[in-house]
Formats: C-alpha cells, sequence, structure tokens
C-alpha cells in the first residue's frame, strides 16, 4: 500500500508539471518528455530522452517533417478538442475510470474492459508524452525520388508503375505518403515492411494464456525477415537476385519446448497478385516438409498461439484485389503503446507473462484501414487497422469473425532507433476476445547479428538444420 501511495503522489505530481508544457505551441515535443522522465524518475524514461536527443535523431525527425509537411505534434496541436485531462502522466485504473467519459473516443475498447475485467487483467494504463518516428534517411532519399502520380494500384491491387510493372520490384521507396484510398494507404502499410531491411529476433518469447490467466504454453524461436526487393538501407543494396519477383521473406525457428524444437518455416512473398507465395514449414516429428498454400496462413504458429502466420507483422495477408476489398475509414486519433522498446518495454507484465501490471500508452495520429474479405471463407469478415501517420505501421488492429463479431485485437511496441529511423519489435499481445485467450511475444532485437544475415535462412531445408 504504501509503494502504491507513493506512486500515486508522484504521478500526480507528473501531471501537474507537465500540464503546462503540453499545453504550449509544442515548440520541441522532448520538453515534454524531458518533464515527464524528471517527474517520474524512470530510468528507461532518460534512456529514451537521451536517445530522441542526438543531433542525429533530431535532424532525421526534422527531415522526415519537412518531406510530409507534419508531424504528430503538429497535428495534435491541430486538434482543438481534445480533452483538457488527456495529459502525459494521468494514470488511468478500475478505481478512477469512470471520472473520464470522453476516454472511450481514443483507448480501445479492449484496453477500457481489462481495466475492470478478471481476464488479462491491466492493473493501469499511464499516459505518456507523444514521441516523433520516422523511417530511415535512404528510404526517405527513395521516397523522394518516386515521382507524384508515377505510381497506381490495379484491380488485382499490384502496386505498378506507368509501364504496368510491378513497381515494389522496380521502386524502392514509401508510395502514397499521403493516401487518399484504402489501396493507397493498404500499399503504404505493406511497404513499411518491418522497419529494416534486414530484421533478427533471438530469441522471441511466446506465452500462450488460457482464460483464467495460466500460461498453457511457453514457446521460444528466432525471427528472421528479409527485404527482397527495393532495400535501400542493409547490404545488397536493390533487389536480391536469389528470389526473383520476391518483395519480402520471412523464416522461423522454434528452439523450445523440446516437443516443437526444430519447427521452421519459411514464406517468400511475390508481388503478382496470380503467384502464390513460397510458404513451406518443416514438422520435426514427421521428418518432412509440408509445402503450403496460401489458405493456410489463417493456421496459427503452433498448438495454443492465436498469432497466425498470416500476422507476422499484424497483417501479412496476400495483397489481391479480388479476394479483398481495401476501404479507407475516417481518421483518427488513439491512445497506443509508444515504440520506446530501444530504452523501455511499455508493456510491463505480470511475473507469469498472463497479466498486465502497468502499461504505458500516449495519443496517435492515425488513419483507419478497413481490409474486408470478399470471398466469405477467410477467417476474419475485416480487418480494422489504425495505421500511424508517421510510422506507416499499425498501431492497432481489430479482426471480426465472419458474423462480424470481434474476434481478435493485435497491439504492439516497437523497438525504434531514433538516431537511425531503424526499428524492429519489442513486444506484442494478440488476445482473442470470445475465448478469452491472449498470447504475450517479447523481442530481443539483434541489432548486431542481423548484419550476418544470408538467404540460407530463407530455405526450408537449410534453416532446419541451423543449430
Amino acid at each position: 500500500m504504501k509503494n502504491s501511495f507513493k506512486w500515486a503522489l508522484k504521478a500526480a505530481a507528473a501531471t501537474v508539471m507537465l500540464t503546462g508544457a503540453s499545453t504550449t505551441a509544442m515548440a520541441d515535443w522532448r520538453d515534454d518528455w524531458k518533464a515527464f522522465a524528471a517527474a517520474t524518475g524512470d530510468a528507461g524514461h532518460a534512456k529514451w530522452v537521451e536517445q530522441i536527443s542526438t543531433a542525429e535523431a533530431k535532424k532525421l525527425d526534422a527531415d522526415w517533417a519537412a518531406f510530409r509537411g507534419y508531424d504528430a505534434s503538429t497535428l495534435i496541436a491541430a486538434q482543438k478538442d481534445l480533452p483538457p485531462e488527456l495529459k502525459p502522466g494521468l494514470i488511468i485504473n478500475k478505481d478512477n475510470i469512470g471520472q473520464f467519459p470522453w476516454l472511450t473516443k481514443y483507448l480501445p475498447d479492449f484496453w477500457v474492459q481489462r481495466l475492470s475485467s478478471e481476464w488479462f487483467n491491466t492493473g493501469q494504463i499511464r499516459i505518456v508524452p507523444t514521441s516523433h518516428y520516422y523511417m530511415q534517411g535512404s528510404m526517405l532519399e527513395a521516397t523522394k525520388a518516386i515521382a507524384p502520380g508515377s505510381l497506381t494500384v490495379n484491380d488485382k491491387a499490384e502496386l505498378v508503375n506507368a509501364s504496368g510493372e510491378l513497381a515494389v520490384l522496380t521502386t524502392p521507396g514509401l508510395p502514397f505518403i499521403n493516401p487518399k484510398t484504402g489501396p493507397e494507404l493498404n500499399w503504404l502499410q505493406t511497404l513499411h515492411g518491418v522497419g529494416v531491411d534486414d530484421l533478427y529476433f533471438d530469441p522471441i518469447y511466446m506465452t500462450a494464456c488460457d482464460k483464467n490467466n495460466k500460461p498453457e504454453r511457453n514457446y521460444v524461436g528466432q525471427i528472421w525477415w528479409r527485404r527482397m526487393a527495393g532495400r535501400t538501407d542493409d547490404a545488397p543494396l536493390g533487389n536480391i537476385a536469389v528470389a526473383p519477383g520476391a518483395y519480402e521473406a520471412g523464416a522461423l525457428l522454434f528452439t523450445e519446448p523440446n516437443d516443437v524444437r526444430g519447427l521452421a518455416g519459411v514464406r517468400i512473398r511475390y508481388a503478382a497478385a496470380d503467384r502464390d507465395d513460397d510458404f513451406k514449414v518443416f514438422i520435426p516429428s514427421l521428418r518432412r516438409t509440408r509445402v503450403l498454400a496460401g489458405t493456410n496462413g489463417q493456421d496459427p504458429l503452433a498448438a495454443g498461439l492465436e498469432v497466425a502466420w498470416d500476422e507476422w507483422r499484424s497483417t501479412w495477408m496476400k495483397n489481391d484485389g479480388r479476394l479483398y476489398e481495401y476501404a479507407m475509414e475516417a481518421d483518427a486519433f488513439i491512445l497506443a503503446m509508444p515504440e520506446t522498446g530501444h530504452a523501455y518495454d511499455p508493456l510491463t507484465l505480470t511475473e507469469n507473462r498472463c497479466g498486465v501490471q502497468s502499461v504505458d500508452l500516449e495519443l496517435r495520429p492515425a488513419w483507419v484501414l478497413d481490409i474486408k474479405d470478399k470471398t466469405g471463407t477467410y477467417q476474419y469478415s475485416h480487418k480494422r487497422i489504425h495505421v500511424d501517420k508517421e510510422l506507416y505501421y499499425t498501431q492497432y488492429q481489430e479482426a471480426y469473425d465472419p458474423s462480424g463479431k470481434l474476434y481478435r485485437v493485435w497491439d504492439d511496441s516497437r523497438d525504434f532507433d531514433p538516431s537511425t529511423g531503424r526499428m524492429m519489435w519489442k513486444n506484442a499481445m494478440i488476445a482473442n476476445v470470445i475465448s478469452n485467450r491472449v498470447n504475450t511475444l517479447t523481442m530481443n532485437a539483434e541489432w548486431q547479428g542481423r548484419g550476418a544475415m544470408n538467404n540460407a535462412l530463407f530455405d526450408i531445408d537449410q534453416l532446419r538444420s541451423r543449430k
């Protein structure tokens, strides 16, 4: 009780200190973070302030903002109807949530319910200052080089250039920085990729939790992802010849527990809508490799996991306008986990990883993308994705079952390096709100080890033999 009381006093002081700073013209958003870190005394907050304050971080932030014509701070400052209580330092819990009737406009219902529910109970939500996010300088230069109007999306939802060629294979950079349609927004978030040309997690921890907040299974593994076309940051630049027609590839290898050790999967994604992805899984108990069809992307990675092959990066479905409709809905502001994983994890889980002690959230400007199934055969009737207006990646995702009922939610936090604009992941949470099951994922981003990646990782016969 004493510790809780001390924290409540500290949080109240932080809110008072930050109210003045947050209602200024936001000349420098880092000032809000400096005040917040000083008020909390948290080492992770102080480390984040150091990272966002380097000369390299300031330059990348300014360069991207100048190109876009906005940043998160200017979009929030222009929003005149934000509730005055929505300030850094605000603590929200089951005892005071009723004091904030405006909260449901910004906070997803999943998190609202977690404060009072026994299932995946969340002790508290803490509001932190809004940060700025951006990608690498090389990605910015490649994006600037794309001539306005030179790229379009055809009826198959393929991104094509003026000659009708598949643009993801010919044109590096991000298309449609200011998307006007659903297909444009879908390609913008698709080509964010995973925030780097080469990604490596070692390890990734995956806990499958039951409805009673007990861990059923704990998995450990390694994940690799590679941009196969349009590489701007990591050698080799350009396209990788080993997989002509591919624009990205992912690989997963389970290392624990023993009964699934060696289970491996590789998916090479092709740009052409008519070309099936190269999708193979090695099953060690059978000592054989299974070739999977596109529909197998709906399968879970392993027993007890809610995350499917189609959801490696929140959404990894094949783009195909004949199968899906892409609709751009109204813009929104949403409270979501900050991308502070390079300094600290904003999600503090309970010891068994099946509950939340505390979660930090920040206010983010987003576009809303609906991906709707046209076939009636997919596991989701539609996905609703809040795509961040700076990051061009999912801030929050809801997936609905064929009857239109909310089925799963996805929330995550990135490991973002402000000095380089590179990012991987720190955590992810995938919850099945029908069966009351949740998966909690924690990733160790291998910033040094990713430099040793090679194409053999995306050959199932070589990956299965990896020691």
